[in-house]
């Protein structure tokens, strides 16, 4: 697995973007939890994930969130805890190998690869 530096976006999986500002965007205050806030915030926490469940971007956040780890150590993203994305990144490592970026990275290249083939509606 290539690892990047500190601070760095995994170029294969790029902050997902939208044209409509998202709730992150218009309240990240809301987002905002350290180590321990969620035991602590549980009514801030619950209203970030139903903000998160809404969103459209979500599966494509908790995705980036993976996979940029560095850039993803606090905070509510894609409706989970910094715990739980280590977890998640625990379980993909013991599914699919200590290279999962890069088997993720192949699966949703194919992925694209299949929408965009001639005979596919767009």
């Amino acid at each position: 697995m290539t690892i990047y530096p500190h601070g760095t976006e995994h170029p294969r999986f790029p902050r997902p973007q939208s044209q409509t500002p998202t709730q992150c965007q218009l309240t990240p205050q809301l987002f905002d939890f350290e180590y321990g806030d969620c035991n602590r915030k549980q009514p801030e926490l619950e209203r970030a994930r139903r903000a998160c469940s809404r969103c459209p971007l979500a599966a494509d956040c908790l995705l980036w969130a993976l996979v940029n780890k560095s850039l993803t150590p606090v905070g509510i993203i894609a409706g989970t805890t910094p715990r739980q994305r280590k977890k998640l990144r625990d379980r993909l490592a013991a599914r699919l190998g200590p290279d999962w970026i890069d088997v993720l990275a192949n699966q949703d290249q194919a992925r694209r690869n299949r929408a965009a083939a001639p005979g596919r509606a767009a």
